[in-house]
C-alpha cells in the first residue's frame, strides 16, 4: 500500500528495512509531548531483534529524551509490509523554546548495536536520520518544578530565581569542553543580563573564560516568555594553554551596565593538561597521505601476525587544527577485496582523543590490536584506513598516497600463513616512551 508522508526519506538500514518518511504533528510546548509518525518499509527478514529509537537533541548534540517502545516485535515483520509507527516524544519541562533535532534509527536489542544506514550504492551513511528543524515553543511553569542535581532556590535578579544547576566532572583535560546548565525561574519580564564563568585558582586570581547569554548564548534574558522556567545548558571550553591546576568555578550575573549583582560557587575544577607530543617518531612504513587537507597519516608500524593477532601503529600529524571530530575506520577486508574480517571505528586512541582537540603539528599515535576469527583462511589481507565524519558516514578525500583510492589509504596487507599460529614479530614501540 502506497504511504504518502509530508516529508519523504527514503533511508535505508542495514539492508532489510527503509524509513520511507515521516510527518510531525506541528509545534510542540515544553512539558508536553512531541507527536511523530514514522513510516518502515520491510526489505528483508531481519537478522536479529531489531527496533526504532528516536532521540530528541538541541542544537549542540545534548539528549533531552529518548524512545524506543515499539509493539511490533522485529520476528513478526514481513518483507514488503510498511509500518506506520506512531510516537510520542517527551520535550522535558525546562527546555528552551527553539528548533531541535530528533535522531532515528534502528538497533538491535540484544547487542545495543545500531543497524548501519545505507546510501544508493549501499555505502555506509551513518547510523541514523537525522531530522533537524523541529520546533518546541515555550511552555507554561510546571506545577511541580523537577529538582536540579544542585539546588539553590536563591534570588539572582528581580522575579529572577537560580534554582540550582548541573555540572560536569570535577577533572577535565586542557583543550576540552566541559558542560554545565543553570535551572532559572523568571516570573516577569527581564533586564538585560550577561552570564559570566571564571575560573579562581588558590591565590584568589580570577581568569574569566566564558561571557554569555542563556542557552549557548542564544537566548537572552530580555527575549524570555514569560513566566517560564529554563534549563540552561552551556558549555566551556578549557584553552589548550591553560596552566594545569587545582580550581574553584565561579558564576557571576552582570547587568547589562557590568555591574555584578549575583556570584555563585560551582564548585571546584581540577585541570589536567593534554601530554602532546609534535615530532614524528620513527616508524617503518611510510605512507605520506593527507586526508582532507587537515590530518596526514605519516606511516605506520605492522605486526606480523601471530596467535591471531596483530598490532598496528598509525602515525597521525595535524597540518591544521581539525575542523570536526572525525572517526577513524581500519579495514581488514578480504583477499578478495571485500569487507571485512576484522574492523574497528572509532575517534582515536580508542575513542578517547578526538580529532578536534588535535592542534597544528601535533602528532597522534594511534594503536590497534588486529584479532582474526578463528578459522580465517591463509592468505593475503588487505588494510585499508582512512576517516570519516560520523553523522553522516562521508568520508575525508585522500591524496599523496600510492595504492590508496581515493576516500581510504590501503596499508600493506596482513598475511595469514598457513600455520596462522606461526611466530611474529613484534611491533616496534620506541615512540610509545615519548
Amino acid at each position: 500500500t502506497a504511504v504518502e508522508l509530508q516529508n519523504p526519506v527514503g533511508a535505508g538500514f542495514g539492508g532489510f528495512a527503509t524509513l520511507l518518511g515521516y510527518e510531525i504533528a506541528g509545534s510542540t510546548p515544553a512539558g508536553s509531548d512531541l507527536d511523530l509518525t514514522l513510516a518502515w518499509h520491510v526489505v528483508a527478514e531481519p537478522p536479529a531483534d531489531y527496533q526504532p529509537f528516536i532521540q530528541l537533541e538541541d542544537i549542540q548534540g545534548h539528549r533531552w529524551s529518548q524512545v524506543e517502545a515499539f509493539a511490533y516485535p522485529a520476528e513478526q515483520w514481513a518483507p514488503g509490509e510498511t509500518i506506520i509507527h506512531q510516537a510520542r516524544v517527551p520535550v522535558p519541562p525546562g527546555a528552551p523554546p527553539g528548533d531541535y533535532v530528533l535522531r532515528v534509527g534502528l538497533f538491535d536489542q540484544g547487542t545495543a548495536e545500531r543497524a548501519p544506514r545505507l546510501d544508493q550504492d549501499g555505502n555506509y551513511a551513518g547510523d541514523a536520520v537525522l531530522i533537524s528543524g523541529v520546533p518546541v515553543l515555550s511552555g507554561p511553569v510546571p506545577d511541580k518544578i523537577p529538582s536540579p542535581p544542585f539546588a539553590l532556590n536563591e534570588s539572582a535578579a528581580p522575579d529572577l530565581e537560580l534554582i540550582g544547576y548541573e555540572r560536569g566532572p570535577h577533572q577535565i583535560f586542557t583543550g576540552e569542553d566541559w558542560g554545565f546548565a543553570l535551572w532559572w525561574l523568571a516570573a516577569a519580564a527581564l533586564d538585560s543580563y550577561t552570564i559570566n564563568l571564571e575560573l579562581v585558582d588558590g591565590s584568589g586570581s580570577a581568569v574569566p573564560l566564558l561571557e554569555t547569554q542563556p542557552v549557548y548564548d542564544g537566548y537572552p534574558f530580555d527575549t524570555w516568555q514569560t513566566p517560564q522556567f529554563v534549563i540552561d545548558r552551556q558549555k566551556l571550553a578549557i584553552p589548550a594553554d591553560f596552566p594545569a591546576g587545582e580550581y574553584r568555578l565561579n558564576l557571576r550575573l552582570t547587568t547589562a551596565e557590568g555591574k555584578t549583582i549575583k556570584t555563585v560557587d560551582l564548585g571546584p575544577l581540577r585541570i589536567e593538561e593534554t601530554e602532546r607530543i609534535f615530532s614524528p617518531p620513527l616508524f617503518e612504513h611510510d605512507v605520506s597521505a593527507v586526508f582532507g587537507d587537515e590530518i596526514a597519516l605519516s606511516g605506520y608500524d605492522l605486526d606480523s601476525l601471530k596467535d591471531g593477532a596483530a598490532g598496528l601503529a598509525l602515525v597521525w600529524q595535524a597540518l591544521g587544527a581539525p575542523s570536526a571530530d572525525y572517526t577513524i575506520f581500519v579495514h581488514v577486508l578480504h583477499p578478495d577485496g571485500a569487507c571485512c574480517a576484522w574492523q574497528q571505528d572509532s575517534a582515536p586512541k580508542g575513542g578517547t582523543y578526538a580529532t578536534g582537540r588535535w592542534l597544528p603539528g601535533e602528532v597522534v599515535i594511534d594503536e590497534y590490536q588486529i584479532l582474526l576469527p578463528d578459522g580465517t583462511a591463509p592468505g593475503e589481507y588487505p588494510i585499508e584506513v582512512g576517516l570519516y565524519i560520523a553523522e553522516t558516514g562521508q568520508r575525508l578525500a585522500v591524496k599523496g598516497a600510492e595504492g590508496g583510492r581515493s576516500d581510504a589509504v590501503l596499508l600493506q596487507p596482513l598475511i595469514v600463513p598457513e600455520n596462522r599460529f606461526s611466530p611474529g614479530r613484534r611491533i616496534r614501540s620506541q615512540h610509545l616512551q615519548e
